[in-house]
């Protein structure tokens, strides 16, 4: 019984190669943790940017200028949806 004890110890003694494969996967999770953080703080750096650009626009020029302004590029930038097809597509 002990020798079975002690080869199974052996078997699984947390060598080097196995607390390198640990920590392999670990250290991908903290990378991937990362730069998801880097995604989202580019998403709000560019967020607070275009409100900021937006604030400076209505105190220079004023609020009914800046609309008027965004609306025709929101008409711009709007693609036209066909509608839905009523026939497969061959």
């Amino acid at each position: 019984m002990l020798m079975w004890i002690a080869n199974w110890a052996a078997r699984h003694a947390p060598t080097p190669e196995k607390q390198a494969e640990r920590a392999l996967h670990e250290l991908r999770m903290e990378l991937f943790r990362a730069e998801q953080q880097v995604m989202d703080a580019q998403l709000r750096a560019e967020y607070f940017r275009a409100r900021l650009l937006f604030l400076e626009d209505v105190t220079r020029q004023g609020i009914e200028a800046v609309s008027d302004q965004r609306k025709g590029q929101q008409e711009l930038t709007q693609p036209s949806r066909p509608g839905p097809r009523l026939t497969a597509a061959q």
